[in-house]
This record gives C-alpha cells, sequence and structure tokens, in this order.
C-alpha cells in the first residue's frame, strides 16, 4: 500500500524540484510537467497544491527565504563569528545555497516585467537587506562596529558587497571561490570596525 504523503511534505518536495528545475533548466523548464516529473509525481498533484504557475513561482520565493532563515536560526554563534554565519547563509557556498541563488536570480529577472511577482521579490530582497542589518546589530553589540558609523548606509553597503561577491561565486564556480567570497566579506567586516579615516591610511 502506497505511503500517503501530508500536504506539507508535497508542498517541500514540489518546491524542491522546483528550485533544481530553475537551476538547471531555467524559466522555460518551470512548467506544470517539468516541476511534476522532477517532484515524481503526478501533474495532478502539482496542480492541487500550485493551481497556477504564478503560485508556484511565488511560493518558491517564499521557500529561498525560509530555508535561509531556518539556517541562520540554527547558528550556535556570538560576535563576529555569528555575523559572518549569518551572511554566509546568503551566499553560493555549497549545492543548496548555490540552488537557491541561481532560483532567485531566474525568478526576479522575470519579476522585472511580471507585475504580480514583483511583490514576492521585494519581499525576499527585503529578508537579505534585514539580514545584512541582523548581521552589523551582531557586530555592534560585540563592539566591532565603529561608533562613527551610520547602520542605514551600512545596511545597504554591505547588501551591495554581499549581492556582488554572490554574484562573482555564482559565475565563477571553482571551489576558490569560496574561500575568495569569504575572504572578501572577512576584510569588509574588519574596515567596519576601524576608527574613523584608518581604512584610508
Amino acid at each position: 500500500m502506497p505511503r500517503r504523503i501530508d500536504t506539507a511534505e508535497r508542498t517541500d518536495t514540489i518546491a524542491t524540484a522546483a528550485l533544481r528545475v530553475l537551476e538547471r533548466d531555467g524559466l522555460a523548464g518551470l512548467s506544470v510537467r517539468g516541476v511534476a516529473a522532477e517532484a515524481e509525481i503526478a501533474a495532478a498533484s502539482l496542480r492541487r497544491a500550485f493551481p497556477t504557475q504564478h503560485a508556484l513561482r511565488e511560493y518558491c520565493f517564499e521557500v529561498i527565504e525560509e530555508r535561509a532563515t531556518v539556517r541562520i536560526r540554527g547558528l550556535d554563534l556570538s560576535g563576529r563569528a555569528l555575523a559572518e554565519g549569518i551572511l554566509a547563509q546568503l551566499l553560493p557556498l555549497d549545492a543548496e545555497r548555490r540552488t537557491e541563488l541561481v532560483a532567485q536570480v531566474q525568478l526576479g529577472i522575470l519579476a522585472l516585467t511580471d507585475e504580480a511577482l514583483r511583490p514576492a521579490a521585494i519581499r525576499l530582497g527585503d529578508g537579505v537587506e534585514r539580514a545584512c542589518r541582523a548581521a552589523l546589530t551582531v557586530l555592534d553589540a560585540a563592539r566591532l562596529f565603529g561608533t562613527h558609523r551610520d547602520l542605514d548606509y551600512e545596511t545597504q553597503r554591505l547588501r551591495a558587497l554581499l549581492d556582488g561577491i554572490a554574484m562573482h561565486g555564482l559565475w565563477n564556480g571553482e571551489p576558490e571561490s569560496s574561500a575568495l567570497m569569504l575572504t572578501t566579506l572577512a576584510r569588509h567586516l574588519d574596515e567596519l570596525s576601524r576608527p574613523e579615516g584608518s581604512e584610508r591610511s
């Protein structure tokens, strides 16, 4: 007798399959048939969970944020290590995080011209920004954030850096790129703790 699959498990299976399809085949592969085949479920089961393609795309954004949030909440670190750990969850440092970032990029491009999908893309971007602010707040609590620095500005600057090095890591793909991403991030956090003007000396 086949095992019954509950709704939450089926939804997670579909979402995981959708992210894999986006990484491998791009938006063109994100169809009911393609995702159902990847998830090894009937197309009818997929349609019950996600009646429209928009619902599936929107849920992919939610899953990416949810997975990063779970990883961040599971960090058993403090101080500088915690700040670095938070930010590392948003970089393509392993297969899971790479898949999430590729899917995010694919869907983000679509959201530029799909007004219905844009709010989901913005919510995910806001989540990245909150993670950057959380990392800086951790540094501040550990007295590793310069007193002269503006938290709002540095949050925006950190997000821009994080986005940039994430994309470089995505394109490079070699094992060395992981070390480079982490080194670049660490040097930026070092700079944030220095007295005003010292980084220019």
